[in-house]
């Protein structure tokens, strides 16, 4: 059953979602109203489709999937069965106070992400935390987890000390594994890097505008032009954190 949710103006300046698709970001409007109280509900991609897409060709598992790259939401399993998680929903939903209580799981130890791809040794899918006071996703300790030598042998360690804002790293580590940036390309992105860092649209506000790693290199970021001194940037670049509504 659809239910009432509320829209925040800065839903439509938010720099991840700038980044996605019209369909991914009317998708996730839609899914907050098929949520429960804790943001939850079946990972049901063509059930999702016909409640929210009923009359359009939509590819939903796929746009579900975009919006689980850039930490929006989580797929994830428990005891075989299929759950989204809406990221920070109940710190910006007030569902009504009549709403019933979930009766879907809660990812946690026992539950895998349906994204993730499985681990070479065939171990199980890897577990997602969330760290209480950030609400940030974090990987638990699996044996398919990256060593710290692997990644600081692409590059990804000295990247992440650098850049600035430091959340959804396993985004991030993804993201960075599809361009995997060697030579002149590394080179270009740490210099670009550095240049943005010291701009002025990442210090102003103390950063509140810097973009999720995981997007910055998506978008490979690192070539965009430099506005000339006195213009801002054609875009600002939203404080809101993935998932804010």
């Amino acid at each position: 059953m659809a239910r009432s949710r509320n829209i925040k103006p800065g839903f439509f300046r938010n720099a991840d979602l700038a980044e996605l698709s019209f369909e991914a970001r009317l998708l996730f409007i839609g899914v907050w109203t098929l949520a429960d109280r804790e943001g939850r509900l079946e990972d049901r991609p063509k059930q999702i489709k016909m409640e929210i897409f009923p009359a359009d060709n939509l590819d939903c598992d796929g746009v579900l999937n975009d919006l689980a790259d850039t930490g929006m939401i989580v797929r994830y399993q428990v005891d075989g069965k299929r759950y989204l998680q809406v990221t920070n929903f109940c710190k910006h939903q007030n569902p009504h106070k009549d709403e019933k209580q979930s009766t879907i799981p809660a990812q946690g130890l026992h539950s895998a992400s349906t994204v993730q791809a499985p681990c070479k040794d065939d171990a199980s899918t890897m577990g997602i935390l969330l760290i209480p006071d950030s609400l940030l996703l974090i990987p638990e300790e699996t044996p398919c987890s990256p060593s710290a030598s692997e990644s600081a042998d692409d590059g990804f360690t000295n990247f992440w000390q650098q850049y600035p804002k430091k959340v959804a790293k396993p985004q991030a580590l993804k993201a960075w594994r599809k361009i995997k940036p060697t030579g002149q390309t590394l080179a270009d992105l740490m210099a670009g890097l550095e240049s943005q860092k010291a701009g002025e649209q990442w210090r102003k506000d103390g950063g509140l505008f810097i973009p999720h790693p995981a997007s910055w290199l998506n978008g490979r970021r690192w070539e965009d032009e430099a506005p000339a001194a006195g213009q801002s940037a054609p875009l600002a670049r939203n404080p809101i954190f993935a998932g804010a509504i």
